[in-house]
């Protein structure tokens, strides 16, 4: 991954996240249940960023011989 893709990755991220809060606070969904919403979010975005620089494999890792 190069580091434009990581910056246009990175604007996206902060795109979605603005868009949810912005959301959440429209339809009024309280403090307890928008943090966990948004902590969700983060997790799932940095588990993909993880896996995309190769941290993480994809899959099991079980080599029978």
């Amino acid at each position: 991954m190069s580091i434009i893709g990581l910056l246009i990755i990175l604007l996206i991220f902060c795109v979605v996240v603005w868009a949810v809060r912005a959301l959440l606070g429209a339809f009024g969904i309280g403090d307890p249940i928008s943090s966990i919403v948004q902590v969700v979010i983060v997790l799932i975005f940095v588990l993909w960023l993880v896996q995309q620089l190769g941290f993480i494999g994809g899959g099991p890792v079980l080599h029978i011989r």
